[in-house]
């Protein structure tokens, strides 16, 4: 049998050399804008940017786009979300924030690697029951929507460390939430909430706690457990009184209640040597509630006016 000439042979390499480099150059930017880009090299894309393309809707072939792990579809017109979504089992960032959302796919909670969701400022009117398994998410950010309660399923996202839901229409809060033991920085402000579960003192890492412009008329006891807390938002709520367990918040460093119904404020607070700001502007402290206030935390700037 003839032997190919030596030359031939090196031409064959190079091209074998030439195409593999070729497969490089599709695959060098993880990185698509345009869904004609993403879908022209699906096994290469990461993220996918659709931010502000004026899209009414995604197609079902986002499927097709195995390894993505960041989709911002954010700033668009969509009304909903293909089911499809939810089959990217890479994905760990979805922005649809600033959309028209009407509601989320039912199998949402099929995302196991998502650790962060926008879905704020859109037309949302709950959550679906499936969130729950979203076991992965340390983000969830659902501010200016339109729910009026959250889902007992909340409770199981046992990973989650910040949560926003200000700005809805939240009438009562789930007791599961205080499943949430690494959550950090809650703000449920804006909402009109009557009041809160007695679970609100299992949140033992919470560091930031904003629940002002609420109907709240007291705050439960068990708030004392939440040793970590460093901020407690609570104006613009119809308090009378702060629980005496306050004084167990000895990380407590501002501490704002402005237009409530509070005449006093809790001589336990005494004890919290980290307490730098109080802001009760707004409130019905007697020239002797001052007084007493400002001997017993002389560490302290009160803003009473």
């Amino acid at each position: 049998m003839r032997q190919l000439p030596a030359l031939f042979l090196l031409l064959v390499v190079a091209l074998q050399s030439l195409q593999g480099n070729t497969c490089l150059a599709q695959c060098a930017t993880p990185a698509a804008f345009t869904l004609t880009d993403a879908l022209s090299r699906p096994g290469c894309i990461r993220e996918l940017n659709l931010r502000g393309q004026g899209l009414e809707q995604l197609p079902a072939s986002l499927a097709q786009l195995p390894g993505l792990r960041r989709l911002y579809a954010h700033e668009n017109h969509l009304r909903h979300l293909p089911e499809s979504v939810t089959r990217l089992d890479s994905l760990r960032v979805l922005f649809v924030n600033k959309n028209g959302l009407l509601d989320l796919p039912p199998t949402l909670g099929n995302l196991h690697r998502l650790q962060q969701l926008q879905i704020d400022q859109n037309a949302l009117t709950e959550l679906p029951p499936s969130i729950g398994g979203l076991d992965s998410l340390r983000f969830l950010l659902s501010a200016w929507n339109n729910f009026t309660s959250l889902p007992e399923q909340l409770g199981q996202l046992a990973q989650l460390e910040y949560f926003d839901s200000s700005h809805n229409q939240l009438l009562f809060l789930p007791a599961t939430l205080g499943r949430l033991h690494r959550l950090r920085y809650a703000y449920l402000n804006d909402n009109k909430l009557q009041h809160l579960p007695e679970q609100l003192g299992t949140l033992t890492r919470l560091e930031e706690l904003n629940l002002a412009n609420n109907q709240l008329e007291e705050l439960p006891a068990s708030l004392g457990s939440c040793r970590e807390l460093k901020v407690l938002i609570v104006s613009g709520n119809q308090l009378k009184t702060l629980p005496k367990t306050m004084g167990q918040l000895h990380n407590l460093e501002t501490l704002i209640a402005n237009d409530n119904q509070l005449t006093a404020l809790p001589r336990s607070l005494g004890k919290l040597k980290k307490l730098k700001t109080i802001i009760v502007k707004g409130n019905a402290f007697t020239p002797q509630a001052c007084r007493e206030a400002e001997a017993r935390l002389p560490g302290a700037k009160i803003y009473f006016q």
